[in-house]
């Protein structure tokens, strides 16, 4: 997000709570208009509260000060995951280098945001704040995370931007002495006498990479997971990049997921998960998208017929981002919950999904690096692929991909 159109968005009484929560993350200085703003809701104030900062206390003393009337009510903070719901479907989930403020619930189905229109969150104050008067390019509310390059842009000093040259100076310097040995070792290993035929168990390009070898059974090419027994009669194949600890592949899975179970059933369309890992940094160390994905994995592979009610109750259950997510024993509960067998719910509870981590690392490393899944920010989650292609339609309304399958079919 562009610092005009983030100046824009405070100033607007009708922003998303997405937005201001986009914000907040991405300009701290803004943080105070942000705690007054009317649109900001409580896990955002939650949020804000607890970063310390004086300008921002002030902000949240005043609202809480105000007149009844004036925007809405502060309640006690607390750190309880609220729930999602729809955003729109660009909102592939963006991942800065800060812990990223909670979500806001949106309604299902709601408009792109139009600066001065309708405001979702009432009440709102008397006189609105003042809008820019020089015009500003339009910004997709409710961004989700990405791993593709970002570019911030802003004003900087000279002097930053000195240092910034030297620190690149620098880097380039050391990047190309590593090249220049990794060349000398390869060339002095190129002379070397041939190893000659390989023995007996010697690894076959031909098997995939050798991380290949540990996938779920019921595992695609692709590194994704055939929802029930995967008809390959079905005349479309839909697939489906999630992370378990992203707010908004929850949304996608409350919107979506009995419409695409219906279509699976029915034998009109072949569903693929796709479990990955891009979200670890913000579980506190536990590691929550790589172990959800692992217990997906092992699912699929153990109780293939469990999978998808144990994929949609892991979004049910999904923890707030930035918490240290399930542990192993909840996960298993989930399981449980989806009719998995004890004896598979019992590895689950054992940690035993570990077997599956290369697999699910391996996964997250071919779809970032894929470039035909990459939207305009870069790779996110979800993703959706229908018949090979990325589908980048409005899912928030659960007829659009409904209507897209179909129409791919006919």
């Amino acid at each position: 997000m562009l610092r005009d159109e983030a100046l824009r968005a405070v100033q607007d009484p009708a922003a998303p709570p997405t937005v201001l929560a986009q914000v907040a993350g991405e300009f701290p200085d803004l943080r105070p208009q942000v705690a007054a703003h009317p649109g900001a809701y409580p896990g955002l104030l939650s949020w804000l509260a607890a970063g310390g900062d004086p300008a921002v206390d002030a902000a949240l003393a005043a609202r809480r000060a105000a007149p009844a009337g004036y925007g809405a009510p502060i309640p006690p903070y607390a750190s309880q995951p609220q729930p999602y719901a729809p955003a729109p479907p660009e909102a592939a989930h963006v991942t800065p280098p800060y812990a990223a403020p909670p979500y806001a619930q949106q309604p299902t189905g709601r408009q792109p945001y139009a600066p001065g229109g309708h405001a979702v969150h009432q009440p709102q104050p008397a006189a609105p704040y003042p809008h820019p008067a020089a015009p500003y390019a339009p910004y997709v509310p409710g961004a989700g995370y990405a791993v593709g390059p970002q570019v911030a842009v802003g004003t900087r000093s000279s002097a930053q931007r000195r240092a910034r040259v030297t620190l690149i100076s620098v880097l380039a310097g050391l990047v190309l002495v590593l090249l220049v040995g990794v060349a000398a070792f390869l060339a002095a290993g190129s002379g070397s006498p041939s190893a000659g035929p390989a023995g007996p168990g010697a690894a076959d390009p031909s098997e995939g990479p050798a991380s290949d070898a540990g996938a779920p059974g019921s595992a695609t090419p692709n590194h994704g997971l055939l929802a029930g027994a995967g008809d390959e009669s079905a005349p479309v194949t839909v697939e489906v990049y999630v992370d378990y600890m992203c707010p908004i592949c929850g949304q996608f899975e409350a919107v979506n997921g009995e419409s695409l179970a219906a279509l699976r059933e029915a034998g009109s369309v072949r569903v693929v998960f796709h479990p990955i890992a891009i979200l670890d940094r913000y579980s506190q160390g536990s590691q929550y998208s790589t172990r959800a994905a692992s217990s997906a994995a092992l699912v699929a592979d153990r109780a293939p017929d469990a999978f998808q009610d144990f994929h949609a109750g892991l979004l049910a259950h999904q923890p707030q981002e930035g918490s240290e997510g399930l542990s192993d024993a909840e996960i298993a509960d989930v399981a449980r919950a989806a009719g998995v067998p004890a004896d598979v719910v019992a590895e689950l509870a054992d940690g035993g999904a570990a077997e599956f981590a290369p697999w699910v690392a391996t996964a997250t490393q071919a779809a970032t690096s894929d470039p035909a899944l990459a939207g305009p920010r870069g790779f996110g989650t979800p993703t959706i692929v229908i018949d090979g292609e990325r589908w980048a339609g409005d899912w928030s309304d659960a007829q659009s991909l409904v209507q897209a399958i179909e129409g791919t079919a006919v």
